[in-house]
């Protein structure tokens, strides 16, 4: 199929998806119908101010209107994560949907933050089924790191997708993909505040983050871990002594409490 026909295809296909007529849009587009129709299908090619202002409309990303055949996609399923940025859960394959977890390893992690919306990005990555998570968009990430013991270094979280700022729930864990960083931290929701969210580590030797919410670019909350380390006897003596420093540091604390009282 070529380009022009991808392009009029996905724009006819999202027309119908909002309920619009051919007439409604080329008024939008300050276009006379029959012009519109030409592009629709495919005929003419969009210039390229029209394709900007067609990717507004429908609030769709330029390079999945150009590149990406989205009658394979399941819109219903789709995401709007931001101006025009798109997360892709669910992938259609012969009229089935793919019933699968991604997961995003280390080696991955950099190129996430890159292809988190490109679907054929989402496509190539590792899958697993979890069929007891129930309903909600789900996705795993590799952890590396000791800042959120007794979780340890390389297990994959699974976390549920998070639509809005408004649904985190304070001191509890998520996964946060920022412009930087992936990130699992637990997170207290300081935007009325101080215009920040805060992250948190369980390892206290961490200080804790504050991010403006126009740096986060997507919220997975904490659903369940897989690990593929065994507990052994130093791994268990590493939890203890972070226990016991954590319950050491809360007795410091009393202690100087009293001594101040007196």
């Amino acid at each position: 199929m070529s380009i022009y026909k991808t392009i009029g295809q996905n724009v006819r296909l999202l027309r119908q998806q909002k309920g619009l007529s051919q007439e409604q849009i080329a008024d939008l587009l300050n276009l006379p119908s029959n012009t519109y129709a030409y592009y629709e299908r495919g005929d003419r090619d969009f210039p390229m101010e029209t394709l900007v202002k067609v990717s507004g409309i429908f609030s769709m990303a330029l390079d999945a209107l150009i590149k990406y055949d989205l009658s394979k996609i399941d819109l219903k399923g789709l995401m709007q994560v931001g101006s025009n940025r798109l997360l892709f859960p669910i992938l259609i394959k012969e009229n089935t949907k793919v019933e699968s977890i991604e997961i995003v390893p280390i080696k991955a992690s950099a190129g996430y933050r890159k292809g988190y919306a490109d679907p054929q990005f989402i496509e190539a990555l590792p899958k697993i089924s979890l069929s007891f998570l129930g309903v909600g968009t789900h996705r795993g990430f590799q952890i590396i790191g000791d800042s959120m013991l007794p979780i340890q270094s390389e297990s994959y979280i699974v976390g549920k997708y998070i639509e809005s700022f408004d649904d985190i729930k304070n001191n509890k864990s998520y996964i946060i993909l920022t412009d930087e960083d992936i990130l699992y931290k637990q997170v207290k929701n300081k935007i009325n505040d101080d215009g920040t969210l805060h992250l948190i580590s369980n390892n206290k030797y961490y200080p804790t983050i504050q991010i403006e919410p126009q740096h986060i670019l997507e919220i997975w909350q904490f659903t369940c871990f897989i690990s593929t380390k065994d507990v052994d006897e130093y791994s268990m003596g590493l939890e203890d002594v972070f226990m016991s420093l954590n319950g050491i540091s809360k007795g410091i604390e009393e202690i100087k409490e009293k001594i101040l009282i007196k």
